[in-house]
């Protein structure tokens, strides 16, 4: 049998690293997808915790309003007054328990996006030192 030419064995060995450097960079832009999916759903659910926090934010403005209106009403020595207190201890109540659950909603998005995108750079970083090494 005839011993392998040299020029064969470099072709064969650049053709080699011509297939991992493709499949290296198509491993790269299918976790980059994974992260934009990831990244698109805690964005979501970063909306909807603002909306809540929104919804609380009016929720003690009205609250705001109906203890002043109850203060005014117990000062005149109304029946009203009441009533206005009731109506502000719900709306606080609402506020407090709206505010509660999207606090609690960013609490597990924040890490989970810093996360995220430290995984990406580890892996650009480890995929661009193996790229290198091989060269």
């Amino acid at each position: 049998m005839a011993a392998p030419n040299i020029e064969d064995r470099e072709q064969s060995i650049a053709n080699h690293f011509r297939g991992l450097s493709q499949e290296t960079g198509e491993l790269v832009r299918d976790e980059l997808r994974v992260v934009r999916g990831e990244l698109a759903e805690q964005a979501k659910r970063i909306g909807a915790s603002a909306g809540l926090l929104g919804a609380a934010g009016a929720l003690g403005a009205g609250a705001l309003g109906a203890a002043t209106a109850g203060l005014i009403s117990a000062l005149g020595r109304g029946r009203t007054g009441r009533g206005a207190v009731l109506v502000a201890m719900l709306y606080g109540a609402g506020a407090t328990a709206l505010a509660l659950v999207a606090r609690e909603q960013l609490r597990t998005v924040a890490p989970e996006a810093a996360g995220a995108a430290e995984s990406v750079a580890q892996d650009v970083k480890a995929a661009a030192g193996g790229a290198r090494a091989g060269a």
